[in-house]
């Protein structure tokens, strides 16, 4: 009998469409087109002689040989990585510099942090907590080698990390009057969270002063939390004392806020990167 050999690159993308990702983001994490991965697909279905996935309108699923496969294709990929490292310790050995904005580190990252130490205890972390324009410029200069920010129509925007509504954000219990002026907490420009607050209110023709600016977000969240005014961020800003005040004050609607992965496409595959990555992605569902 003729033995074929499965290409383990393969096998990784079908494990990346298998744990969830749109065959879009598999794409962006492998570094390969979206077209490219669905012929890795057919060729492994082609190989094995049987349909992997089940693909509809709306998801991909696992068929019953696509489950079956799913432990091989994990075994092979986690032996090959691992023989691949024990030949580059010195490229795993290296600092892992990562961005992400204020948000997140106050909400996603603790958990991924203390997941990652506990999965690379190896690998030394530099984590930079910036603005997106800032991170973004980062990555391309390779002050850092990856970044979660603000999606913006850049080169370096690598795939869609996750998308969550904009609230207003004000003190528990505010009150103010739909004639009255709406003070506002917002960070100093340019922001895209300064900007949608602005531009709802211009729509809607409500006035509106600044009663505080300020670069830190614990700044705003302290200024609102005393009452000062009410601010745009997104469901992570809520804590005790805080509240979603959109209906109570008669406030207009807010758009969608989507975040997208940064990497710099110089950079070449990495594992530990490509981990952190992951545990991202797992903390999101988890948060939003």
């Amino acid at each position: 009998m003729l033995i074929r050999n499965i290409d383990i690159g393969v096998l990784r993308s079908f494990l990346l469409i298998a744990e969830g990702r749109s065959f879009a983001q598999a794409s962006a994490i492998i570094g390969r087109s979206p077209s490219a991965v669905t012929l890795q697909i057919q060729r492994l279905e082609e190989d094995l002689g049987t349909q992997l996935l089940r693909r509809s309108n709306r998801e991909v699923g696992l068929t019953l040989a696509g489950e079956r496969l799913l432990g091989f294709a994990r075994r092979l990929v986690q032996i090959n990585d691992e023989a691949v490292l024990a030949f580059r310790a010195g490229v795993e050995a290296k600092p892992l510099r990562f961005g992400a904005t204020q948000d997140l580190a106050d909400a996603v990252l603790p958990e991924v942090l203390r997941r990652f130490s506990l999965e690379r205890p190896e690998v030394e972390l530099t984590l930079r907590i910036d603005r997106s324009t800032s991170l973004i410029e980062a990555v391309k200069t390779g002050e850092i080698d990856a970044a979660i920010a603000i999606r913006r129509d850049d080169p370096l925007n690598r795939a869609p990390l996750a998308e969550m509504p904009m609230v207003w954000i004000g003190q528990d219990g505010m009150n103010l009057p739909v004639d009255r002026t709406v003070p506002l907490v917002l960070f100093d420009a340019p922001c895209s969270f300064r900007s949608a607050a602005i531009d709802a209110l211009a729509a809607a023709g409500r006035p509106y002063r600044m009663a505080l600016t300020s670069p830190s977000l614990t700044g705003l969240k302290s200024a609102v939390a005393v009452g000062l005014g009410v601010t745009v961020r997104t469901r992570l800003l809520l804590g005790p004392g805080l509240a979603d005040v959109r209906a109570g004050l008669g406030l207009p609607a807010l758009p969608d806020m989507a975040l997208s992965l940064y990497i710099n496409p110089k950079s070449d595959p990495w594992p530990a990167r490509d981990d952190f990555i992951a545990l991202c992605r797992q903390a999101f569902r988890f948060a939003l």
